[in-house]
């Protein structure tokens, strides 16, 4: 009999016009505005030029028992991500190619492993895009010892995340957010991401580093246009 926990009901995913909002809000643009929710920099994606943005779905292993690893699939929904908590293991890999197949056909959007996944080169090829601390040929069993489950609070680098928290990663890293926390921080990092252009526009100008430095985008442009170049 196997000992891993049932699947909890899911909470709700983080609402569409949330989603649409933080595709163009890239986690260095939210490092700017919070310090926490960002996970260990040593997971990382397996291939460049990535951006993923979902809901959470968690999966737990515990003694790497990847028994719960269907039920996990099974819950899957379009614009999900799957956050695996492997406690690190970085020896034996919990996720490859056929589990990143089914994840993709349910419309999971990004998978992120606190340990390891093999078949590199086919989950390339799914371009499902996948982060992990490490890469191994040794693959776990399925033994219905562990304990694990689905939907349960995980650790994920360093981090917390609960199902249904807020997923935002690329190339630079991962963040988490809480869904109370969301429309917040993506004000707060809005206003970050508007001021860029108008930095660029400063320092390809000449202009002092210095001084544009916790500038708002109108105060940046109002300092373009006092100087012609805007």
């Amino acid at each position: 009999m196997s000992n891993a926990n049932p699947a909890p009901s899911r909470p709700p995913s983080v609402p569409a016009e949330l989603l649409d909002a933080y595709r163009s809000l890239p986690p260095a643009t939210i490092g700017h505005v919070i310090d926490d929710g960002f996970v260990d920099g040593s997971i990382r994606p397996l291939w460049s030029h990535v951006a993923v943005v979902g809901t959470a779905v968690t999966l737990r292993y515990v003694d790497n028992d990847l028994q719960p690893t269907a039920s996990a699939i099974e819950q899957l929904r379009p614009g999900d991500v799957l956050v695996i908590d492997q406690g690190g293991v970085t020896r034996q890999a919990c996720w490859g190619e056929m589990t990143s197949l089914a994840a993709r056909a349910r419309g999971c959007v990004g998978v992120i492993v606190d340990g390891a996944v093999t078949d590199v080169v086919e989950i390339t090829e799914h371009r499902l895009p996948t982060f992990a601390r490490a890469t191994a040929a040794l693959v776990g069993r399925s033994t219905g010892t562990g304990g694990g489950g689905v939907n349960l609070p995980v650790s994920c680098g360093g981090v917390a995340v609960h199902p249904g928290d807020l997923i935002v990663a690329d190339d630079n890293g991962i963040v988490v957010i809480p869904p109370e926390r969301a429309v917040e921080v993506a004000a707060l990092a809005r206003a970050e991401e508007d001021a860029a252009p108008y930095q660029r526009v400063w320092i390809q100008r000449g202009g002092a580093f210095g001084e544009m430095a916790h500038r708002s985008a109108q105060d940046l442009y109002r300092m373009l246009q006092e100087r012609g170049w805007a």
